[in-house]
């Protein structure tokens, strides 16, 4: 009798994925300490005028995770031999296709074409996008997907290796994020930190008595001169590239098993 592989059989090397964010990671702050052009990025906003920070290196690496991401769901939905994975497959797409449509303004960062009407009254940074429109179609989407990486990518792998086979989401085998996954969610926490520190400061700095550093923190030091927010989202949308990479090398090995 064949036994059934287990669903982590077939696994991309999560040394691979350890190896690859801890690099990333190291570029993007080198980056931001000695070349914060680079972050800038070339040329100025199509209709502020002002530093266009979404032709940069974060925000393009984002545009470039997503881009890749956006592929890989369409072809493996493609491929998919049952209809439950293909319906998956399918909200990722689509998923996918949103936030990268939203994060390049659906190509007005690129082809620069100005902003009117409803988006001109409503967006908050003059841009054709919806999420700086509304919590509802930003945060609240944003938020979402944490929750998903925090449960799917960080409890689950972790909880399955302490009970040695069984975590959070087993149902279907394929479904939830492997070890793998892991370190990109790592490194969007730690990406995001600064942004947590930095309201610290600002707090403490607001009261009265309170010691003469956090001036200085708030006159220049921040730590949000790494741009967190953008350096925490290019992790986050690596996480769709990891996942889904090792999603299609989990059900290769399975089809390849079974013949």
């Amino acid at each position: 009798m064949t036994q059934t592989p287990s669903a982590d059989a077939g696994d991309i090397s999560a040394r691979t994925i350890w190896i690859g964010c801890i690099a990333l990671y190291a570029i993007y702050m080198v980056v931001a300490v000695f070349w914060i052009d680079i972050l800038r990025g070339p040329g100025l906003h199509p209709v502020t005028g002002e530093p266009n920070w979404e032709l940069g290196l974060l925000e393009t690496t984002q545009n470039i995770f997503l881009a890749i991401a956006l592929v890989m769901a369409g072809v493996m939905c493609a491929r998919a031999k049952t209809p439950l994975l293909r319906v998956w497959l399918a909200v990722v797409f689509i998923g996918v296709l949103y936030l990268l449509g939203e994060e390049t303004s659906w190509g007005q960062h690129y082809f620069r074409w100005g902003t009117g009407g409803w988006f001109a009254e409503f967006n908050d940074q003059s841009e054709t996008n919806l999420h700086n429109t509304s919590y509802w179609l930003d945060q609240a989407p944003r938020n979402l997907l944490y929750l998903g990486m925090v449960v799917g990518g960080l409890i689950h792998p972790l909880l399955k290796h302490v009970r040695k086979g069984r975590g959070l989401i087993d149902k279907p085998w394929w479904w939830a994020p492997t070890i793998a996954c892991l370190p990109a969610v790592l490194f969007a926490f730690i990406s995001g930190a600064p942004k947590g520190l930095d309201k610290i400061a600002n707090d403490i700095a607001a009261l009265p008595n309170h010691p003469a550093f956090f001036n200085a923190w708030n006159e220049g030091f921040a730590l949000q001169f790494y741009r967190a927010s953008e350096m925490e989202e290019c992790f986050m949308y690596l996480f769709f590239v990891v996942y889904l990479w090792s999603l299609a090398s989990r059900l290769k090995f399975r089809s390849e098993k079974d013949g």
